[in-house]
């Protein structure tokens, strides 16, 4: 990025909004688990932790389309799968969640200096919350986001535009950070800065491909597209 939209940037910025599976948290152990658990009570095959992580981020019903393509599950039986594993997942989905290495004190250093931090997914509602609570439980999030019955999901922007208006800035003033293409879109949408980050479930060719304005390679370069070098962030 060329050093006078990089300064323009940290300048404007005000608050960062996060997706969480596969940025904030590494969640795809628990997301296959609870997966193969609905499979096998339904009668149907197993899939790979490969498999599920290229099934991930646009929400349960099309997890289990991209998982079952046409024709191999009626639409009532995807959604009745879908419906379980939104349940299980309650039980069983945060057995073996982490935040990725360097996410705690990253977010810590942004809500010291006051920037607004919100999360955006298309996991749902209460699963979404679920995580934060458990996971990130200390960290000052104006909005916890997720799918939510009768309202688009990413990448639509309605979703993006609603959590910064509640925020009561500005789109330009805004990051949406994530690792898939589907976040990258949202903020392309929305009229966001997109932030890639390159330790999730895509890879940095394909947020690149959907016109990514940054891509960042540890949490603390976060930090970086907000506070200027000479800031003191101790």
């Amino acid at each position: 990025m060329p050093v006078t939209i990089y300064e323009e940037m940290v300048e404007m910025v005000k608050a960062v909004i996060f997706d969480l599976d596969g940025t904030l948290l590494n969640t795809l152990d628990d997301i296959h688990n609870v997966v193969n658990r609905v499979m096998k009570a339904n009668c149907l095959p197993s899939r790979t932790v490969p498999e599920v992580k290229a099934a991930v981020g646009s929400g349960v019903t099309e997890l289990v389309r991209r998982l079952f393509p046409s024709g191999e599950l009626s639409e009532q039986r995807v959604e009745k799968v879908a419906s379980d594993i939104r349940e299980t997942f309650l039980e069983h989905g945060t057995v073996l969640t982490k935040p990725y290495r360097g996410i705690e004190e990253m977010l810590d250093t942004l809500a010291s200096k006051g920037i607004l931090m919100a999360v955006l997914t298309n996991k749902p509602q209460a699963s979404a919350e679920k995580a934060v609570s458990v996971y990130l439980p200390d960290v000052p999030f104006r909005i916890v986001q997720g799918a939510t019955p009768g309202f688009p999901m990413k990448p639509e922007s309605e979703i993006a535009l609603k959590v910064v208006q509640n925020l009561g800035i500005l789109p330009e003033e805004t990051l949406m950070v994530g690792d898939s293409d589907v976040d990258i879109d949202t903020a392309k949408n929305a009229g966001l800065i997109a932030v890639g980050v390159s330790w999730g479930f895509r890879s940095v060719e394909l947020l690149l491909e959907h016109g990514a304005d940054v891509i960042v390679n540890d949490p603390k370069e976060i930090c970086g597209l907000v506070f200027r070098p000479n800031d003191n962030l101790n």
